[in-house]
């Protein structure tokens, strides 16, 4: 999602306005393939983002702040050394094509000045950053390769600089009409009128290609060999009053083009392609690049970061879950041992009757006569009291035994039921802010590991009260949620005050819901119920019907000593039962 030539254009204009000249004050390069300059311009700092990454190469201002490594790459070095305290004094683009070159003026070490380019080239998996010396050498390239992967050119220090290869597109502002027609019906009559476009006009993309085609009032698919006279003319016209405007600037109106929460694309004006979707407009077409490429990046990173912790609980839950199947198994061939008590005590109740040095006792069922006899294997080497002392003894060990697996296997059930809990709130998060909170419970519990700990140490030590969602009920009242462990655990135990109702789906992980009182204001039946609905909702129970929803004061919820984050235990509540309903 490279800009194009157009877009382009744009861009340098407004960067030549704002920048030209400024001081170079610092280089950074947080990613692989970008580097950050830091700006210095009429008593103005700026940062000018400058991307050789595949699908994201750009250039453009930018707001965000990135985290830089501790040692800053060879290519940050080199341009450390060449550029920084110099002045940046052009930005020129050769043609509509996406190339650009910015001409830094430093001192030499002769004293003299020289100009030094950094030549930013825009063009997919091809793109790159070459800095060059006043002879048109290469000092370095972000990307270095040789002949063996390229036959045009290499990229290597020393090496004199070879511009990529022309396209041979003709450049929109030397057509005429006639021209432009002659263009069109010379090439193959199976293309679509978008294709042509984009690949013998310079500067357009296939999105600005298919809206030229679209301002006809033509389908940007029809092909070519059912096109006459007509159908080319309005194209000329789209030109004349679509692109040429555009391209000189009159029509500016940026925008990042938004499906929902997924932001689709930027243009320079409003498209008609994109109609029906939502435009937020910005004041230029940089800083509507520095927010569509923010915006791709934190859902980016949300879907990564969501898709890394949920791949965590996961395998921690199948791992209690095979634990708790082995202590089930044991559990079950500890109770079978639980028989040595009885064997015992059949053996002291029948001592009479069994001879010493017997392998083997058929005796009556002390507690069930009408059952058969049991068969009691013996020691032939102990006498009757002495098997009898052997077999309690088995028995105490079987109960010792049976009481530390029940114990762990508690402790199992919890840990399994805790971590659904989280489970669900990572599905229910919406926000990079909210898996940070589930990110930092899952340190805190020990299911992250130290590596992955020290990776966002900073972020997660940093002690922001959680963000809790607010509806108005019908009747006026506040209602509070808590959408994981650490907000349910900060709604409920700082910031419900005693009067305040509390309410919680039944034995079901989710939310706990705070309705706020009023003072001389009981709170009406109907809020309590809408606020049990919403409880409902933001709970595992969310699909079924009839969800009972526990209702009670705050002042009758405590947390355990020592509880888990999110587990409370209360009292004196009564239960409502609800459909679960969504929030308006």
């Amino acid at each position: 999602m490279s800009p194009d030539g157009i877009t382009l254009n744009l861009i340098i204009r407004e960067l030549q306005e704002m920048l030209i000249p400024s001081r170079v004050e610092r280089i950074y390069q947080p990613e692989k393939q970008e580097i950050v300059l830091n700006l210095r311009s009429s008593r103005k700092s700026h940062r000018l983002l400058i991307s050789a990454q595949a699908e994201n190469a750009r250039l453009h201002l930018t707001t965000q702040e990135k985290k830089n490594p501790l040692t800053p790459p060879l290519f940050c070095t080199v341009l450390r050394k060449y550029l920084e305290g110099s002045r940046l004094t052009a930005i020129k683009q050769k043609g509509l094509d996406r190339v650009v070159n910015i001409t830094f003026s430093r001192i030499a070490e002769s004293g003299e000045f020289q100009d030094l380019v950094l030549v930013v080239e825009i063009m997919g998996k091809h793109s790159n950053i070459i800095l060059l010396d006043p002879s048109n050498r290469i000092i370095d390239g972000i990307k270095r390769y040789s002949h063996t992967l390229s036959r045009h050119r290499e990229v290597l220090p020393g090496r004199e600089y070879v511009a990529p290869p022309s396209q041979n597109k003709v450049h929109p502002l030397d057509l005429s009409e006639d021209r432009f027609v002659q263009l069109m019906i010379g090439q193959p009559l199976e293309k679509s009128l978008q294709a042509i476009l984009f690949q013998q006009i310079e500067g357009l993309s296939p999105v600005l290609a298919k809206e030229i085609v679209l301002q006809a009032g033509i389908e940007p698919e029809l092909r070519l060999e059912y096109c006459g006279e007509h159908e080319l003319r309005s194209l000329w016209r789209s030109l004349l009053n679509f692109l040429f405007p555009l391209l000189n600037g009159k029509m500016l109106d940026p925008v990042v083009v938004y499906e929902g929460k997924q932001p689709v694309f930027y243009t320079p004006c409003p498209f008609t392609q994109y109609q029906g979707l939502t435009l937020t407009h910005c004041s230029s077409v940089n800083e509507a690049l520095d927010k569509f490429y923010q915006a791709r990046l934190e859902i980016n990173t949300f879907q990564q970061t969501k898709a890394h912790l949920a791949a965590l609980i996961k395998h921690e839950l199948s791992r209690l879950n095979k634990k708790l199947l082995a202590q089930e198994q044991d559990e079950a061939e500890a109770q079978k041992a639980m028989k040595y008590r009885l064997q015992g005590e059949m053996i002291y109740a029948h001592l009479h009757t069994i001879e010493k040095g017997a392998r083997e006792a058929t005796l009556p069922n002390l507690y069930e006569p009408e059952s058969p006899p049991i068969k009691i294997t013996l020691d032939p080497s102990l006498s009757a009291a002495q098997n009898a002392q052997r077999l309690f003894h088995k028995y105490n060990k079987a109960r010792d035994t049976l009481k530390s697996l029940q114990k762990h296997k508690k402790e199992t059930i919890a840990e399994i039921r805790y971590l659904s809990t989280i489970q669900f709130a990572l599905e229910e998060a919406d926000t990079l802010k909210e898996l940070h909170e589930i990110q930092a419970e899952l340190v805190e519990a020990g299911y992250l590991h130290s590596k992955e700990k020290n990776k966002d140490k900073k972020k997660l030590q940093k002690k922001e009260a959680p963000q809790i969602k607010q509806i108005t009920s019908q009747d006026g009242f506040t209602i509070l949620i808590g959408k994981n462990n650490k907000q349910n655990d900060y709604l409920t135990m700082r910031l419900a005050k005693d009067e305040d109702y509390w309410l919680h789906a039944k034995e079901s992980a989710g939310a706990h819901v705070v309705v706020k009182s009023k003072p001389g204001q009981e709170v009406p039946p109907t809020t309590l119920e809408e606020a049990a609905g919403l409880a409902a909702y933001f709970s595992e129970a969310r699909h079924s019907s009839k969800v009972p929803v526990d209702c009670t004061k705050r002042k009758n919820v405590s947390k355990p000593a020592g509880a888990r984050p999110g587990f409370v235990i209360y009292r004196n509540y009564e239960t409502f039962y609800v459909n679960p309903k969504a929030p308006e």
